[in-house]
């Protein structure tokens, strides 16, 4: 049984475009010949047999070009299918080598171009075929089709209105021998009224609609009652072809899934009627035919002046205050134009009337010229100019809507945009067909970064103008933006068929595909692409672009897991790749990936023959070798073949410093003691200042660090008494006991020896005092020991040593941040900007660590406001980071840089789960959580609390239009009172930042909301991190999303158990859900029940109390700090009265003392300054016990001599401590060289300073 036919065109009889699934507007049925021709032509006997015998298929076409070459053969009498089979005679093909044309040569097909059907069409002959084949085969066409097959009779039209008075139906009776057959049948009724026919169609086209709605697959609301029209009468027409061809109606009913009524009406005739009576049939089918047609055309005409002119109307013609654009079907545009041009008649004179009749067409000559200069001034920034020409035209056309809309986006390109959308809404609104004001609009959205607008009002644009080439290349922009793949595939590949020689297109589709996960399908369009290509191509002045396509198809043939073919397509296309590092990378890759390492590794020793000091190189050598670790971790046996390998390479390469530095990773004991020897002695002599930070990775394995300080003691101890490095005769320069002196103080300083690291670094700062690195990692040290004010001074005195040097500047603005000396801070940092408005300056400048830095400092100051516009100016760089992609969409293309292309584009994908991007949003969400936890409560909000819902409601609403009013009111006025126009007519001046202290940041009605949307950025982009689920369950727990919490509490036990917040986030979570009331709706009870069922889930709770798991929690970390404060929280949470005791295991806790194989030069211990705040402040804040705290920062002060928090004795802000002697020494006179003071956070020298960039 042949398979059913579904009704709407778009779902049965059409040949979609691969991986579609939604419906085409353009697309035609495969009978649209039989009603919608182009009459002369095709009227013609002759011409309607050209291509008689012909069973065509498409391949590699959209629409409309689909769509017209479907109905230009139709129309010549071939016959069409929708894919290759036995019966197809002719293939015509867009390009070759696709896989249709491959199957279609492969079984011995005939192909020919588009141009052929074209030509046959226009010329109205049969032209000669054979310039046109792509490829010949069999016979083109079938020689024995009979006649009456393939030619449809003409019949004269009659009218509908001659038969309204009755339709009658002239049917006979059957023979005897079917009479009897059809005995239980219910007999045709032969005559109908007019009436009752057209009742048929509304009761039709109602079902259709119905079932239409009932499918998986089905069209937009606004496409559904012409889709359901249309397939009404394609079936209607179906059932007239076969009475035609003299076939049974029956057929026609076996192929559709729904058949109208009267199609089942034509199937009841015929069984009632004679062979001979098919052509009355037919007549009559006809004639049903038109009624239908008027009578459904009638039904969309109720339909537009209905629903449709509502939509318009608020989408048009109230001015659009809405920003949400409509997209709106070619029918909506129509109606809209018509309704406007019917108001513009009531109302304006008839020259307007005129006007509107032809919106959209050309102005006269003089306005015409005049427009062109509009364009031409707005491409050439000339906006003034601009302005003039389109004032001139409105002048005379004051409602011609494309000068509008251009005058709109020359006002956008002056920051005038208020009035710009004005008066572009003002231009769709007045021609609403025209393409060009779409397009406007969607350009000034796309200034605006309102990028789903912009595509809603390019989709509109291309329905009037489904053709427009740049309207289509800015919304694949749009789509690659918004990683709208699919649609981008759609669009590139329309783009491409209506320019097939741009190679642009080719390559854009390619990488369309590529982006869509489909990798083989972008080769696929390459080989096509390259088909095209004639032998000696590229040109000289195209070898790097080339070069560059064919790396790109051999990384999409690599990443589909086509190695071999990969690897063959390099060796074969070799030739023509200028890029020889590429290419031998790319080929070292795929070999080792094809598990041939011996070619492999020779080929990464010719890389590293070009590049030594190119650790990737040196990772695929040891990968091809057997000899690599992902965890870094290694046997003996390995340590010593890869020992003997980077020996046999250092020996090779004697001046690459990749090739040392590598063994110390894995090399252990003496091996290492002596490689490293050997890699620091020369950077000590050339006083390499960074080679500490170099070697810094070495301290996070157990027993390196104490082979350091033993090998560069010695080496001090070597220098001081010899003058050379133990066991050589060679006298080394003063400067090498100076930089083996700042190494082992920055040695110190890692270990938390700072006692020791302070009198190292003075004693190389009295050896050569004028190297400006001692000043700044003596800040550093006096940082790391809790004295941020010394640090701050320490790292002004190094900034004064060398006001031209940057990097300098900016550590002294951290460490400046870092004590909370905002101002001071701000004043330095700015000597680097322009001149101006320095603080957006620095804005723009985009640095996130002083944003951050300065956010951290107003935030322990209690200025959130402050702390929250730095910490949301973080999130802003980000979007102007990925707004930055835009511009590479087309260039990359045009360049070819393809590669980098996709590597950018992933990049962006994965951009927010950057370091500062991740630090600023948890931040923001911990300043929403403050003001959540601390409102301010004014007098408005006591009165609001007195009110009913419905009332609070009602006010809300109210206040969110004045704030909405006042901020339109506020935009117009800046751009009003703004100045300084440029020749452009562009403003110089920058606005003004309206909330300089973050006022009305703070003023947020829902501090959560806020929250959350950050929150769900991190849960996105940073799910492995363990404060993304803290904050989780700290924000969801105020919401009182509890099945949320503890979502996040299991993530929290998932990630990391035995953390003290993953602890307090369970016990808090628990006491919580054991303190709310018992359920009463279903909601809580459900979510009840699934709290109680994966409460077993939990390890840390299976058959046990909170108290009994607080127990276990504090026996498993007896010995740390930060677990005991966890516990003690905790016990005081579950049980107030035990707060003594819960503060006493606190104050028993033991600082012990860290094995140091130095003890001598001072003891470290195992307590973290930050961790002994955390606690006291848990103290004083959470206990509220005021004598414990003191306790605690008392004994934390003698832990700490240098802490400013706990007041050490050694700190800046104790009278009679070293920092405040020297500052008094200074004071009389003895200021040492270049140093500045800061009284009371303020910066006094240099603050005129300014040093140009």
């Amino acid at each position: 049984m042949s398979q059913k036919r579904n009704l709407p065109s778009w779902m049965s009889s059409r040949d979609p475009p691969p991986d579609s699934k939604k419906p085409k507007d353009d697309d035609d049925d495969d009978n649209q010949i039989s009603s919608s021709s182009p009459n002369n032509i095709r009227n013609a006997p002759e011409f309607s047999k050209l291509l008689e015998g012909v069973v065509f298929v498409l391949s590699g076409f959209v629409n409309p070009e689909r769509s017209t070459l479907r109905s230009q053969a139709l129309a010549m009498g071939a016959t069409y299918q929708p894919d290759w089979n036995s019966d197809s005679t002719l293939l015509i093909c867009a390009f070759p080598n696709t896989p249709k044309f491959r199957q279609v040569q492969s079984s011995s097909g005939t192909v020919v171009s588009k141009d052929w059907i074209s030509e046959c069409y226009v010329q109205k002959k049969l032209v000669d075929i054979e310039q046109y084949l792509m490829h010949a085969g069999k016979p083109w066409r079938k020689t024995s089709v009979p006649r009456d097959t393939t030619t449809r009779e003409k019949k004269k039209q009659l009218s509908i209105k001659s038969e309204e008075n009755q339709v009658e139906t002239k049917s006979e009776t059957r023979g005897a021998s079917s009479s009897g057959s059809s005995k239980n049948r219910p007999a045709a009724k032969e005559t109908f009224s007019v009436t009752e026919v057209k009742k048929w169609a509304r009761d039709d086209l109602t079902e259709t609609i119905s079932w239409l709605e009932s499918q998986e697959e089905k069209p937009a609301a606004g496409e559904m009652k012409s889709i359901a029209a249309e397939g009404v009468l394609t079936c209607l027409q179906d059932a007239i072809d076969s009475l035609e061809q003299k076939q049974d109606v029956g057929s026609v009913t076996e192929l559709w899934s729904f058949v109208p009524r009267v199609v089942k009406e034509l199937g009841k005739m015929e069984e009632n009627s004679t062979a001979s009576s098919k052509d009355q049939l037919c007549k009559q089918a006809k004639s049903w035919k038109k009624i239908y047609e008027a009578e459904l055309a009638e039904e969309e005409e109720e339909e537009a002046s209905g629903a449709k002119s509502r939509r318009t109307a608020g989408a048009v013609g109230s001015g659009y205050d809405s920003d949400e654009t409509v997209e709106m079907t070619e029918e909506e545009i129509e109606h809209a134009y018509r309704n406007y041009a019917i108001s513009i008649s009531s109302s304006s004179s008839s020259r307007a009337l005129s006007l509107s009749r032809n919106m959209g067409a050309s102005l006269p000559p003089k306005e015409a010229n005049l427009f062109k200069l509009i364009v031409k001034s707005y491409e050439t920034k000339q906006y003034k100019k601009g302005l003039k020409a389109a004032d001139a035209i409105l002048k005379k056309f004051p409602s011609h809507g494309e000068t509008l809309s251009m005058k709109g986006l020359t006002l956008n390109c002056m920051d005038r945009k208020t009035e710009a959308y004005e008066l572009v809404r003002l231009g769709v609104k007045n021609d609403i067909k025209s393409h060009v004001c779409w397009h406007v609009l969607g350009l000034l959205y796309r200034s605006d970064r309102e990028y789903r607008e912009a595509i809603k009002c390019y989709r509109n644009a291309l329905r009037i103008d489904p053709d427009n080439l740049e309207i289509l290349r800015d919304l694949s922009l749009l789509q690659a933006q918004m990683r709208d793949l699919s649609g981008f595939v759609e669009t590139r590949q329309q783009l491409l068929t209506l320019k097939p020689n741009h190679r642009m297109n080719w390559i854009g589709f390619a990488v369309s595909q590529h982006l869509n996960a489909n990798a083989s399908k972008a080769v696929e369009i390459l080989e096509a692409f390259e088909g095209t290509l004639e032998d000696d191509y590229p040109p000289e002045n195209e070898l790097c672009e080339h070069t560059e396509m064919i790396l790109y198809k051999v990384s999409l043939l690599e990443e589909s897991g086509a190695f071999e073919k990969a690897l063959e397509e390099l060796h074969k296309k070799e030739p023509k790749i200028v890029d020889k590092l590429s290419y031998k990378e790319q080929e070292a890759s795929l070999l080792s990936k094809l598990r041939r390492p011996a070619e492999a590794s020779k080929l990464y020793r010719v890389l590293l023959s070009m590049n030594p000091d190119n650790y990737r190189y040196y990772e695929g050598l040891q990968k091809c070798l057997g000899l690599y670790s992902e965890s870094g971790q290694y046997s003996s046996d390995r340590i010593e073949k890869l020992n003997a390998l980077y020996q046999s390479l250092s020996e090779q390469y004697t001046r690459s410093s990749a090739v040392k530095r590598i063994p110390l990773d894995f090399l252990q004991d003496e091996m290492f003691k002596e490689a490293v020897a050997k890699y620091i002695k020369p950077l000590l002599t050339k006083g390499v200042p960074s080679l500490f930070s170099d070697l810094s990775s070495l301290y996070d394995h157990p027993r390196k660090p104490d082979i350091l300080e033993q090998l560069v003691v010695e080496m001090e101890h070597s220098i001081r008494t010899t003058g050379s490095y133990p066991g050589s005769d060679v006298k080394e320069p003063p400067s090498t006991l100076l930089w083996t002196i700042f190494f082992l103080a920055q040695h110190y300083d890692k270990r938390g020896q700072y006692d020791a690291a302070l009198g190292k670094i003075d004693e190389a700062i009295a050896h050569t005092p004028t190297v400006i690195d001692l000043y700044s990692v003596k800040s550093r040290i006096m940082k790391h020991a809790g004295d941020l004010t010394a640090a701050a001074t320490l790292a002004d005195e190094a900034r004064c040593m060398d006001l031209a040097d940057r990097y300098i500047n900016s550590e002294c603005v951290k460490r400046m941040l870092q004590a909370d000396q905002v101002t001071s801070a701000e004043k330095t940092a700015v000597l680097f900007t322009k001149e101006g408005d320095q603080l957006n300056n620095l804005h723009d400048m985009q640095c996130m660590w002083y944003d951050l830095a300065s956010g951290d400092s107003y935030f322990r100051q209690g200025d959130l406001g402050r702390a929250l516009k730095r910490f949301l100016a973080v999130e802003k760089h980000y979007s102007d980071i990925s707004e930055d992609q835009f511009d590479f969409h087309s260039y990359c293309l045009r360049k070819m840089t393809l590669r980098s292309y996709v590597d950018m584009l992933k990049f962006q994908d994965r951009l927010h789960s950057f370091p500062y991007f991740h630090k600023a949003a948890i931040r923001a969400i911990r300043c929403y959580l403050k003001l959540h936890d601390s409102p301010k409560s004014t007098a408005e909000e006591d009165e609001m609390s007195k009110l009913a819902p419905a009332q609070k409601k009602k006010m809300k609403k109210q206040k969110k239009a004045e704030a909405r009013a006042k901020k339109e009111a506020e935009t117009k006025s800046e751009e009003s009172t703004a100045s300084g126009v440029s020749k452009s007519g562009k403003r110089n001046v920058k606005p003004v930042d309206p909330d300089p202290h973050g006022l009305k940041l703070i003023q947020v009605e829902e501090p959560m909301a806020e929250a959350s949307k950050y929150l769900r950025l991190l849960q996105k982009h940073s799910p492995n991190s363990l404060e993304t689920h803290l904050l989780s369950f700290e924000v969801n727990m105020r919401k009182e999303k509890f099945l949320l919490a503890f979502q996040a509490v299991k993530q929290l036990l998932k990630l990391d158990a035995e953390n003290p917040d993953s602890h307090r986030s369970l016990v808090k979570f628990f006491i919580k859900i054991g303190s709310t009331s018992a359920p009463t709706t279903e909601a809580e009870k459900l979510r009840w029940s699934v709290l109680e069922a994966e409460r077993p889930s939990i390890s840390q709770l299976q058959n046990k109390s909170l108290v009994e798991a607080n127990k276990e929690f504090l026996g498993r970390h007896e010995d740390s700090l930060v677990h005991r404060a966890a516990y003690a929280e905790m016990l005081c949470l579950l049980d107030p009265s035990k707060k003594t005791e819960a503060i006493k295991l606190i104050e028993d806790s033991t600082n012990k003392v860290v094995q140091q194989t130095n003890g001598a030069l001072g003891v470290a211990r195992e307590w973290k300054l930050k961790d002994c705040i955390a606690v006291h402040k848990l103290l004083e804040t959470v206990f509220l016990d005021s004598e414990a705290a003191s306790r605690w920062k008392s004994r934390c002060a003698e832990y700490f001599p240098y802490s400013t928090y706990f007041e050490g004795k050694r700190s800046s802000v104790m009278p009679d401590s070293v920092y405040n002697s020297s500052r008094k020494s200074n004071e009389n006179g003895d200021t040492p060289m270049g140093q500045t003071e800061l009284n009371d956070g303020k910066l006094e020298a240099f603050k005129s300073l300014a040093i140009s960039t």
